[in-house]
C-alpha cells in the first residue's frame, strides 16, 4: 500500500458547498445524541472524522436548510448501519445474524418499531420523510432501502464461502450495496423535486442516474480501499479486477478511474439528448425541467464527493480493530 495514489480522476465541473453546513451540522449532532447513535466517545469521534455533514452539503449544495438537515441525517444513519457489519469482525461474517439485524429495520415499514436505536431512529426518520414525500416517492424508495438492506446478507455469504465475484457480478451487487439508489432519491428532496414514476421509467433518465451511481461507487471504491485492505474487506473494484487480472494494486486502481471517466463521459453525453428524448416520449414541460435541475444536482453531487473524499478522516484514519464500534440495534 505505500506505492498507491488514487489516480486523477474526471471532474467537468466544480464543487460547492451547501451555505447551510453549519446549521445542519448541529441539527445532525443533536438527533445523534437524541436517539443513542453515538454512545461512547470513541464513537463520537469516529463521527467528527467521518464528517458526514460536509459529504451531505458537498453533496447537495442547493439544498435548502431543512432539506439539509433532514438529508443529513438520513447518511448520518446509513453510515452508523454500514459501520454495524463493514466493520464489525463478527457480526459482518455471520449470515444468521443478518435476519436478527435487520427484521426491526424491515418492520418499521410496516408500522413495528421495535426498542433498538437503529430501528427507532429509522422510524423517525421515515416519519418525518413520509411528511414531505408523495406516496409515488415513498413507493419508489423503499423498495431501493431494502435492496440496500438485503446486500449484507449477499456480501455475507460471499464473505463465508470465500469467493472473490468476477466484475459484471461485482458491479451488480455494489449498485445495491453503494445504496446510491436510495440516495438519488433523497437528493430529490435537496433539488426540490418530486419526480413521477414515468420520468424515472425512461430509459434514458434511468441511463442517467445508472451512470451517476456507478461513477460514484468508483470514487468511493478508490478512496476507501486502503480501510477495506485493513479490515480484509474483499468487495472493492480495485481488488476484484486485481484479483482476476493478476495485476498489482495500482494497475486496478488505474482501470477502476478509466471506469469512473467513461461513466461520467456517459452522464455528459447522455445530458445532451435527454431533454429531446425526455420531449418525444410525452413527458411535460415541467417534468423536463425537473430532469434537468436533477441532472445539474448529479454532476455537483459527484465532484462533491471526491472533495470530501479527500478531506474526510473516514480512510485517512483506520483502527484495524475499530474500538468506536456500539451494538446500535440494542435498546
Amino acid at each position: 500500500m505505500d506505492n498507491f495514489r488514487i489516480p486523477d480522476l474526471y471532474i467537468p465541473v466544480p464543487a460547492a458547498l451547501n451555505p447551510e453546513l453549519q446549521e445542519a451540522t448541529a441539527a445532525a449532532d443533536a438527533w445523534l445524541d437524541e436517539f443513542g447513535l453515538v454512545p461512547t466517545e470513541e464513537a463520537r469521534q469516529h463521527v467528527q472524522r467521518t464528517r458526514v455533514d460536509r459529504l451531505t452539503a458537498w453533496l447537495c449544495p442547493n439544498a435548502s436548510r431543512e432539506a439539509l438537515t433532514l438529508i443529513t441525517q438520513w447518511n448520518a444513519w446509513l453510515f452508523q448501519l454500514d459501520d454495524q457489519f463493514d466493520d464489525d469482525p463478527v457480526r459482518g461474517y455471520q449470515p444468521a445474524r443478518w435476519r436478527e439485524a435487520f427484521g426491526p429495520l424491515f418492520a418499521v415499514f410496516d408500522g413495528t418499531v421495535t426498542a433498538g436505536r437503529l430501528a427507532r431512529s429509522l422510524a423517525d426518520l421515515w416519519r418525518r420523510t413520509t411528511a414531505v414525500r408523495s406516496s409515488i416517492w415513498q413507493r419508489r424508495f423503499v423498495p431501493h432501502l431494502l435492496w440496500y438492506f438485503d446486500s449484507y446478507r449477499a456480501e455475507m455469504i460471499h464473505r463465508e464461502e470465500g469467493r472473490v465475484p468476477g466484475l459484471q457480478q461485482y458491479l451488480t451487487h455494489r449498485r445495491a450495496s453503494f445504496a446510491f439508489d436510495a440516495v438519488l432519491d433523497l437528493m430529490e428532496i435537496g433539488t426540490g423535486v418530486d419526480l413521477s414514476d414515468q420520468l424515472h421509467a425512461n430509459p434514458a433518465f434511468a441511463d442517467m442516474r445508472e451512470a451517476v451511481i456507478y461513477a460514484n461507487a468508483c470514487i468511493n471504491d478508490l478512496y476507501s480501499l486502503p480501510k477495506e485492505l485493513a479490515h480484509d474487506y474483499a468487495f472493492n473494484a480495485v481488488t476484484v479486477i486485481g484479483h482476476h487480472h493478476r495485476c498489482s494494486l495500482q494497475e486496478a486502481a488505474e482501470r477502476v478511474a478509466v471506469m469512473q471517466a467513461g461513466y461520467v463521459q456517459r452522464i455528459l453525453d447522455l445530458e445532451q439528448v435527454l431533454p429531446g428524448r425526455l420531449t418525444r416520449s410525452g413527458l411535460a414541460d415541467v417534468v423536463v425541467d425537473d430532469a434537468l435541475r436533477c441532472v445539474r444536482d448529479f454532476h455537483a453531487l459527484t465532484a462533491g464527493n471526491i472533495a470530501w473524499s479527500k478531506e474526510t478522516g473516514r480512510y485517512a484514519e483506520i483502527e484495524a480493530k475499530p474500538t468506536y464500534l456500539a451494538d446500535l440495534f440494542t435498546p
